[in-house]
């Protein structure tokens, strides 16, 4: 086996990697539009000599599937990476989350930089789909004859979106279907492995477990009124000063609820967060009224050891207790995203043990625990162990 293992390692393709991974890089495939970059990727994949197929799901969207073929006397081992980025690459799009000017580093135009690629989607997650592939190919090279099928999926709409109707605008459309869409389609129509490696950034770690995540609306009602009359006779609500209490209530909350909820995979911790990510209300062409509507975007995190429920029932709880308290604080909660349950793979599996030996003969030292933060970010490995496959 040795042997074998050096033959592929030999095979191994640097400047190959790294020209992939820039290419890719340099095809815009904001969530929703991933189609021209998975028909580059398996035109490549059959240049080196795979056996490829696009995957089609619409006229914008598809995945890229590429396949060396085993004996079928073993299992199947399947390489999964997204195609789609979390931010667009738009100035317009991403300035109200990433700020303005938008940095090089989040537009689709590779760059390299002291032996680092830059360039939107390079870190997550296009250097992992190119690292996939080129290790396929180094595999197919060597001549190393398999059993079972080894298999590189890039795939469209991993990243955490989903469709909203906002204060200010609709997000509604392909470009907001995200959330595990593409590996979903995957796992209906195959072709289904026996086991899966999701390649996204871990630092290197074998992480064993994701958490899962609610993305929830709170809507605060107020009652809009001109504030400029305020005086005996006002009967404004603001909706955001209301939202602002709620605020506070939940940065409070948030360190209760992950101490509560911390959860051990065995090979390190998930610490469970909510994150208020976004608030929309009012007119901001007319700041002299008091906003009837204003709405709060939250991550509620959640481990492998909650019932999901559990989590929106302790948020309520929470805004219920501030409300109980201001007879003024009128809200509704809308769940409008979800990835649950959170899963994870026993750390004595099969695959996770062949992982860290692969792990350990590539950068030479044994993995301790993987640090807090790394399991708490979703991916794909949750839709795999859905299905019943170790990932």
């Amino acid at each position: 086996m040795q042997d074998q293992i050096n033959t592929a390692m030999s095979q191994m393709n640097q400047e190959g990697a790294v020209k992939l991974a820039r290419s890719l890089v340099d095809i815009p495939s904001n969530t929703g539009d991933e189609r021209e970059c998975a028909e580059f990727l398996v035109s490549y994949m059959k240049k080196i000599g795979l056996e490829a197929k696009l995957q089609e799901i619409t006229e914008t969207r598809a995945n890229a599937i590429g396949i060396i073929r085993g004996t079928g006397e073993g299992p199947a081992l399947m390489f999964n990476g997204h195609l789609d980025t979390g931010r667009s690459g738009s100035e317009e799009e991403d300035y109200a989350a990433l700020g303005g000017p938008i940095a090089p580093g989040y537009k689709p135009k590779s760059y390299m930089k002291n032996g680092f690629i830059f360039g939107l989607g390079a870190n997550n997650m296009k250097g992992g789909v190119a690292a996939a592939v080129t290790a396929l190919d180094a595999l197919l090279q060597s001549g190393v004859k398999l059993k079972g099928d080894v298999i590189i999926a890039g795939v469209a709409g991993e990243s955490e979106k989903s469709p909203v109707e906002g204060a200010i605008r609709s997000y509604r459309g392909r470009h907001y279907e995200g959330g595990g869409f593409g590996t979903r389609y995957l796992m209906t129509r195959g072709p289904v492995p026996d086991y899966a490696v999701v390649c996204e950034p871990s630092s290197c770690y074998v992480i064993n477990a994701q958490a899962g995540y609610f993305i929830v609306k709170i809507t605060v009602k107020g009652k809009a009124e001109y504030t400029a009359r305020r005086g005996p006779e006002y009967r404004g609500i603001n909706a955001i000063e209301k939202a602002y209490a709620i605020v506070n209530r939940l940065q409070e909350w948030d360190l209760k609820y992950a101490e509560k909820n911390r959860y051990d995979s065995g090979m390190g911790i998930i610490e469970p967060h909510v994150n208020i990510g976004a608030i929309e209300g009012g007119w901001p062409f007319k700041p002299s009224y008091a906003s009837a509507v204003c709405n709060l975007y939250l991550d509620l995190r959640v481990t492998p050891a909650m019932n999901p429920r559990e989590a929106i029932d302790e948020l309520a709880t929470e805004l219920k207790r501030l409300a109980d308290h201001d007879p003024q604080l009128k809200y509704d909660i809308e769940v409008f995203g979800s990835n649950v349950p959170a899963t994870f793979t026993p750390p004595d599996d099969y695959l996770v043990q062949t992982c860290l030996r692969a792990q350990e003969l590539v950068l030479g030292k044994k993995q301790q625990k993987f640090p807090l933060g790394q399991g708490t970010a979703y991916n794909d490995g949750n839709v795999f162990r859905w299905h019943g496959i170790p990932a």
